[in-house]
């Protein structure tokens, strides 16, 4: 095992902390989080898990009437999801007011969403955006790193594994936990089989690959398929937490030579967001800046070479499409996503520690 001292995988389990609340006591701080715990169960879904909600809509219980899901599946089945740290924030948030306060009730919830994330896994390993399948877009049913749904998942089942808070005592039963190794080694498995390979060297991983083929999908129409910058970093970081097999190890340093290949980072250049609020649509994001390294969000395939894409020419209202240059693209798009990052530095910061 490597020193796990500054793998950034962990910070992806802390998002919940901002939904407690922030009373000045802890007598204070635990009731204000029980009556948003209270409601928050309430918009739980039968199947365990929960739609991508903002904190605010666990300021009311649900009416019993309500959409508690903006995705649907066959037979108008409500989704649940872990995009945008679904069900994941909800289980952490829940699992730590049990831990306060030893209400039944919000330990039970917490093995819901556990069961829901346990359940949802495909039998090749990977995990889906949605639970159970979204019908009339075929996306969400790929097995899906991007934005770090799936390593997001298996980190917290490796916190789960391990009892680290808020996981102590007895949030899940023996029956669960017993269950959650072979998960992990599961999605492990997945991940090996699906790194990309470019002529006949490993590189590193799509945003979305096919659950059965393990092969690069695409998404969204400006999320093609490609090798990805930014969500390759914590799916290295995972691997990382694992005992250092052979298998692994190599994966893991095929990756972070990518990421150090010259022809795949670019010196002396930063990603720079256009100030919120602007519409100068000249605004290149994309600038020179000395001492500095940035990734491109998406590379080819079969190169090293970074694209973007506009929405497709077909598309309402209708894009540019794949383009090399970021400026041609339209505004909606070359705005309105992150296209490149400083992203092999966050992982360097701890591969470089350990001696990788």
């Amino acid at each position: 095992m490597l020193s796990q001292t500054g793998n950034p995988v962990y910070k992806e389990l802390n998002g919940y902390t901002e939904w407690l609340s922030g009373a000045s006591d802890d007598a204070a701080k635990l009731a204000a989080d029980k009556v948003r715990a209270d409601k928050m169960i309430t918009w739980q879904m039968p199947h365990g898990g929960f739609y991508k909600n903002a904190v605010k809509v666990y300021d009311t219980a649900w009416d019993g009437k309500a959409e508690r899901s903006g995705w649907k599946g066959a037979s108008g089945v409500e989704l649940g999801t872990i995009d945008n740290d679904a069900t994941v924030t909800e289980l952490l948030f829940l699992s730590d007011v049990y831990r306060r306060s030893g209400v039944a009730a919000y330990r039970d919830a917490a093995r819901k969403a556990l069961d829901f994330l346990l359940t949802m896994q495909y039998s090749s390993g990977g995990w889906p955006q949605v639970y159970p399948a979204r019908t009339g877009t075929i996306y969400s049913n790929y097995v899906t790193f991007n934005d770090n749904a799936m390593i997001r998942v298996m980190t917290l089942l490796d916190h789960a594994a391990q009892r680290k808070a808020p996981f102590e005592g007895d949030v899940f039963t023996a029956a669960q936990r017993d269950k959650l190794t072979v998960a992990i080694d599961k999605g492990v498995d997945f991940i090996l089989k699906a790194q990309i390979v470019q002529a006949g060297v490993k590189t590193v991983w799509c945003a979305q690959h096919d659950p059965v083929t393990y092969a690069p999908r695409g998404a969204r129409s400006f999320e093609l398929p490609s090798k990805s910058g930014q969500e390759s970093v914590l799916v290295v970081a995972f691997l990382m937490t694992r005992p250092q097999t052979p298998a692994i190890k190599s994966a893991v340093k095929s990756a972070i030579a990518w990421y150090k290949n010259p022809a795949v980072k670019v010196e002396d250049t930063a990603y720079v967001s256009r100030p919120s609020g602007s519409t100068d649509d000249k605004f290149n994001q994309i600038v020179s800046k000395a001492g500095s390294t940035m990734w491109y969000r998406f590379y080819d395939l079969d190169t090293d070479v970074g694209f973007f894409s506009g929405r497709l020419p077909t598309d309402n209202p209708p894009g540019a499409g794949k383009r090399y240059n970021l400026m041609d693209i339209e505004p909606e798009r070359r705005y309105g996503y992150q296209w490149g990052g400083s992203y092999g530095d966050r992982l360097f910061a701890y591969t470089d520690k350990v001696g990788y």
